[in-house]
Formats: C-alpha cells, structure tokens, sequence
C-alpha cells in the first residue's frame, strides 16, 4: 500500500508520513533534510519512506527555515546559497530550528492518535548539523542518527556543533560518516563523536559525500526499531 504524506496544520511547512495499516503506539522520527533541498525532495521521501515503513515509525519531514516553501522570494541562486551559509553559522537560525521542531512534533502527535511511542531524530548533512547543535534542547528524543555530518573547519560553524554535542546527554547515538567526504571531513567528526557523552557509535564507509551506501541506511533503520523499542512487523 502506498504512503500518501499528510501536510501538517499548526506548524512550519512540513510533510507527516505514517505506516500503513494497523499500529499502536508509533514512534515518531523527526528527519532533517539537506542543505538545499527541502521536504519535496525525492531522496528525501524516500528515506522518509523507508524510516516509515520498515522501523515503522511516523516521520515528519519538514522544510528548515530558509528552504523550499521558506526560501524567501525572488532570491537569485546566488543569494540564497549565502542564506544558507549564514544560517549554518547563526545561533538565531539554530534556536528557530529548535523551536520548529518542537513545534512539528506537537503538530504530528495531534494529527494521529497512534504516534504515542517515542521520538527519535535523524538528520543528512546540513540535518545532522542541526541535530548535532540542537537536539540536546529536544527532551522527549531519546536517539539520534547524525549521517554525514561533523565539524566543517568553519569557526562559527564549529563552536555551535562543539556547543551542542556535549549537550545529548545520555541519548543514544549513531554517526554515518564517509572517509573523503568533501564537506565534512573524518577527523573532524571522529573528533566531535568523541565529545558526545552517552552510549554512541560510529558507522564509517569508503567514498565521498554523495557515496553513502544503502547499508548505512539499513543500520540507521536497525538503530530506531533498537532505540524506539519497536519490533519490525508489529
């Protein structure tokens, strides 16, 4: 059967994907996409897809500020590829991540009366930025998957992911990073893996950043049906 995503009300632009058929207690993963894309995004659909049907689990897919239905208006490419430097860089654009967040996942556990499990989180590239500065300020995530992702060897950038991955807690964590990723380099993330406090491993393949291969996302699967305490088929 297929997922028809269900366009969230109350809340930042954002697409809500649930399982098929009958199921109690859904966890819900809140999916942080990419720099550039948005919630339309094909590829991120179908990780949406996947997370949704083969933890199962809610997902909620939303467009980050600055991006898709929030990319400002009339902007040329130019321009808001700077836009989306500087919000990788601004505190301010971190705390409004945060706080539509918290927002989608109010607005998704409204929509259905099955998502009553926990939340998880996981965020690609700028998403796993993201989450590694901001689901600290998350309290009901209790596990986070964090794929391509790490310290960029930009200052501001740095000391907001060094702020931020301290704060997870005891979070369980899984990081999937490549070993010549161009945008975030390996030793900068085995560096920032080693400040996350709680239980956390490290998932590492041979390639570059769009080289990430279809089994780093079956462990990310694997990690949620562990963490959310959900058992594939139920």
């Amino acid at each position: 059967m297929a997922i028809v995503p269900l366009r969230l009300h109350n809340a930042p632009p954002t697409l809500l994907f649930v399982p098929p058929g009958e199921h109690a207690a859904l966890p819900l993963v809140l999916l942080g996409h990419g720099a550039h894309l948005s919630k339309d995004d094909p590829v991120m659909q179908i990780l949406a897809k996947g997370f949704c049907r083969n933890v199962p689990a809610a997902v909620a897919l939303m467009d980050c500020p600055g991006h898709g239905e929030r990319r400002a208006l009339g902007i040329t490419d130019e321009q808001f590829e700077a836009d989306v430097a500087r919000r990788m860089a601004s505190a301010d654009n971190v705390a409004q991540v945060r706080d539509d967040w918290l927002a989608v996942e109010g607005a998704a556990r409204a929509a259905d009366a099955r998502i009553t499990g926990p939340t998880g989180y996981a965020g690609f590239s700028m998403g796993a930025m993201f989450g590694l500065m901001m689901v600290g300020e998350l309290p009901s995530v209790v596990a986070a998957v964090f794929a391509l992702g790490g310290l960029r060897g930009i200052d501001a950038c740095d000391a907001l992911l060094r702020t931020g991955a301290p704060r997870l807690g005891e979070r369980e964590v899984l990081m999937l990073n490549m070993t010549r990723d161009e945008h975030f380099a390996l030793e900068g993330a085995v560096e920032l893996f080693e400040t996350i406090p709680g239980p956390k491993r490290m998932g590492v393949w041979a390639g570059t950043h769009v080289d990430i291969p279809p089994e780093a996302v079956e462990l990310a699967v694997a990690f949620f049906q562990r963490t959310l305490r959900v058992t594939p088929g139920a």
